[in-house]
């Protein structure tokens, strides 16, 4: 089977799977807790969040009808609660995913509008949650950007906002994923080795980083990678171990069958698809058992065991399910024919080929019989045409000399009224030439003005740091080495004229080498020499290092950071996270700080959350703190854009994002 077919079959199955429900590993244990909470727990609002979570679980195991139960008395509990209302309509919206596309779309965005007042971390959850759901339905209609700007726009934004990192992760493996529906493989791996980074962080034994290996297994299957297939392949089979009646375990089996018919070892590909049915089918997911069966037919044929690969299309070609697709179908009787030919059926192969054709017919047969109409119609319109002017071709004839005359006279008066309107256009040209010309004049010399601002700023934040330079080194080196000179002399001084105990002597000598020390920090501070040695991104751990203490945990991450960025531009990066510390540590009153650096080719991305009191960044219009200020113009001086998230006892989150070329 071709490669192709391949990967389109392995894509509609993992769309299958986003649109169900994902639940821990540990699906029983999961549905034992809930039910245990139902009778431990005698507030309605928790006992209505417990039913609404049941009605999530019985999404997973393909049982609506209790998950329209559950979802029913979470509401019904949960009527007080104008809050609970609202989430309560992301559940519908799974609920009916696969049922009435519409009817989920519109609970999504419902629930997106009755959340937008309200600003918790689990709100703003929720609403990328809804919100996913509208993307897996543009998905499922081929709109395939739709799909795309949603999930960047919408989905990602709202999803840092929540400071869940795990469902970051996750929404950037299903963006990963429709970069592979695109056959855009490279880019689908870069999001899927984010997603893997950001999950590992997180979790060790997570559904996201389980789902993540096995989709960039599936990947790297696609991009002839198996080294870096079978790698991730046995990271998550050492996760699945663990669950093996995981809704995942199928996928897995699935990506591991792929890598098996990579490396030509077609028996070992049957093993894995045998597992991956028994799987599907303890789920009772007939759609995900059909298109492993597939699979299997694929191996088989390399194998050449023909007569087994078409008792499989004789099984598939019976479920409803997977022929309701009409792709599926013509895949079907293709295969039909291929396999037929094979077993020097060509009687029967012509039949399946034939029926293959007639399905193609039927779909453009709307189209055709329109075109075919109007066709027709546009011949009968000629022929009419024909006929009349034959009938009128002799009275033309006899009145052509009047029309003649009549029109050098309107021809007259159109040729006057024409060169009035071309006088009065050219007199309103004029007018409107020069307001244009005056307009472009004024923007040209705003545009002077601002390059000459951003000329400054620049010749400014450059002179600031030469001038640290050269303090941090004159510090360094000419007064901290006198100081150090002192010290040497003053102790070689006691050590020759005074006893052990001058105590006057030993307390001026500690001093001094105490001020040596602070001396040499503050010349570090200026200037970390650290920068210049060992690069930008341990120079910002020890900056984070520096500023931790009993009150403030700093959590430093970071991507992709290469060391090739112009020193200049380190300089400038290190300037903004030590200001951005700063500020957090003078003014948050926070308990943890996340500070997360990546570099993505010529991007640069900062992002700093912390869990502080926050404020209102309106205030700083009213104010002129220093310390913004000089991010302010830092940002600026990298072409860079500056956003600030924060609200009253809410915490505050800074994303930064800069041009490092």
């Amino acid at each position: 089977m071709a490669k192709r077919y391949t990967l389109v079959l392995f894509i509609l199955m993992l769309c299958v799977l986003w649109s169900k429900a994902q639940v821990p590993l540990d699906q029983k244990g999961y549905a034992d807790s809930l039910n245990n909470s139902l009778k431990l727990n005698t507030s309605d609002s928790i006992k209505a969040r417990t039913y609404f979570l049941l009605s999530y679980y019985y999404i997973t195991v393909n049982e609506d009808k209790k998950s329209k139960l559950y979802l029913d008395k979470g509401r019904t509990l949960g009527k007080r609660y104008p809050y609970l209302q609202a989430i309560s309509y992301f559940y519908e919206s799974i609920l009916y995913l696969g049922q009435d596309m519409e009817r989920s779309r519109l609970a999504a965005l419902t629930c997106d509008k009755l959340l937008s007042g309200y600003f918790e971390k689990e709100a703003y959850l929720f609403r990328a949650r809804a919100l996913h759901n509208t993307a897996i339905i543009e998905q499922r209609k081929d709109n395939l950007n739709g799909t795309v700007d949603i999930m960047l726009n919408k989905i990602i934004p709202l999803t840092k906002k929540s400071g869940d990192t795990l469902k970051l992760a996750d929404f950037y493996t299903q963006l990963a994923l429709n970069f592979m529906n695109t056959r855009e493989l490279n880019k689908a791996e870069s999001y899927y080795n984010l997603a893997i980074q950001m999950a590992k962080n997180k979790s060790a034994n997570s559904p996201t980083l389980l789902k993540v290996y096995i989709y960039a297994a599936g990947n790297y299957n696609y991009l002839m990678k198996f080294p870096q297939s079978r790698a991730v392949l046995d990271k998550a089979k050492a996760i699945l171990t663990h669950y093996p009646e995981s809704d995942l375990a199928p996928n897995y089996y699935f990506s591991e069958g792929n890598y098996f018919e990579g490396k030509q070892q077609y028996k070992a590909a049957l093993d894995s698809y045998n597992l991956g049915i028994a799987a599907a089918k303890a789920l009772k997911n007939t759609y995900l058992v059909n298109s492993l069966l597939m699979q299997k037919y694929s191996a088989l044929t390399y194998l050449k065991d023909y007569r087994g690969a078409q008792r499989i299309l004789d099984s598939v070609i019976k479920n409803k399910d997977f022929m309701s697709s009409a792709n599926n179908r013509k895949s079907i009787f293709k295969q039909q024919a291929k396999n037929n030919v094979r077993l020097g059926n060509i009687k029967t192969a012509y039949q399946w080929l034939e029926r293959q054709g007639k399905l193609t017919d039927s779909l453009y047969q709307s189209k055709r019989t329109e075109e075919i109409n109007t066709l027709e119609a546009k011949y009968r319109s000629a022929e009419n045409r024909k006929r009349i002017s034959d009938l009128t071709a002799a009275n033309e004839k006899v009145n052509l000399e009047a029309k003649n005359r009549l029109l050098m006279n309107w021809l007259l008066g159109t040729v006057s009224l024409f060169l009035a309107i071309i006088l009065v256009a050219g007199y309103f040209f004029f007018q409107k030439n020069r307001k244009l010309k005056e307009l472009n004049y004024q923007q040209e010399l705003k545009y002077i003005d601002q390059q000459h601002q951003v000329k400054l700023t620049r010749a400014m934040i450059h002179g600031q740091d030469e001038e640290r330079k050269r303090v941090a080194r004159d510090l360094h080196d000419g007064l901290g080495g006198m100081l150090s000179a002192v010290k040497i002399h003053l102790s070689g001084y006691a050590a020759k004229s005074h006893s052990e105990d001058d105590q006057e002597l030993d307390l001026i000598i500690s001093r001094l080498d105490s001020s040596i020390t602070e001396l040499r920090a503050i010349a570090s501070n200026m200037m970390p020499a650290s920068l210049f040695q060992l690069g930008l991104k341990v120079s910002l751990k020890d900056l984070c290092e520096s500023f931790i203490s009993d009150n403030l945990n700093i959590d430093f991450q970071h991507f992709s950071l290469k060391g090739d960025i112009p020193v200049d531009k380190q300089v400038t990066i290190y300037r903004i996270v030590q200001e951005l510390l700063n500020n957090v540590a003078r003014h948050a009153r926070a308990k943890n700080v996340l500070l997360q650096c990546s570099q993505y080719g010529d991007n640069f991305m900062i992002t700093i959350e912390d869990d502080g009191v926050g404020f209102d960044p309106e205030s700083l219009n009213e104010k002129k703190g220093m310390g913004m200020n000089n991010i302010k113009a830092r940002v600026a001086y990298l072409d860079g854009k500056f956003e600030i998230m924060s609200s009253e006892a809410q915490g505050t989150s800074i994303n930064i994002e800069m041009n490092i070329s």
